[in-house]
Order: structure tokens, then sequence, then C-alpha cells
């Protein structure tokens, strides 16, 4: 009884596939695709903060110094990253906000 359920599962599953394979695969690369690529960005966004407190610690500046200019390097690449959100939010605001009345 349950080698004959075995092969209706495989059966099913090859008609599963033979159906939907491409939407499987796309799907599967859709999420593959996202994760490389947050992993690359933060990766890149690290790089550039690591490479900021490097610079200032070989020039002579103290770790405090280096901290900071590393995390307004962080900020700045953020800000990059952020800014058509950031837009967006303003423009919404201003359509929404309560006009002051003029004197």
């Amino acid at each position: 009884m349950g080698n004959k359920s075995t092969w209706l599962w495989v059966i099913a599953a090859v008609i599963g596939l033979a159906l939907f394979g491409d939407e499987i695969l796309g799907l599967l690369g859709a999420i593959i695709g996202l994760v490389v690529s947050v992993g690359i960005t933060g990766l890149v966004m690290i790089a550039i903060a690591l490479g900021a407190f490097a610079l200032v610690v070989m020039v002579g500046g103290s770790i405090a110094v280096g901290l900071i200019v590393a995390a307004v390097a962080l900020i700045a690449v953020l800000f990059s990253w952020l800014w058509p959100y950031l837009l967006l939010c303003g423009i919404i605001y201003l359509l929404v906000r309560k006009r002051p009345k003029a004197v």
C-alpha cells in the first residue's frame, strides 16, 4: 500500500513540475536574487564605512573621530539609497498638511 502511494506522489510531482515548473523556478530565482542583492548592498555599505574609518585612523585621527566619520559615511550611503522614498514622503506631506492661513 505504501509503495502505491509513493508512486502516486512521484507522478503528481512530475505532472506538477511539468505544468508549473517555470513559475516555481521563477519564484526561486526571485527569492535568491533578493537575498543576494540585499546582501551585496549591505556589504558595500559596510565596506564604505570601514574604508572611511581606516582612512581617518591611518591619517592620524583618533578612534572616536574615525567612528564619527564612519557613521557619517554610513548615513550618507543610506541617504543615497533611501532618497526616493524620502522625496515621496516629502511630497505626500506637502499635499496633506494643513495649510497656514494668510494674514
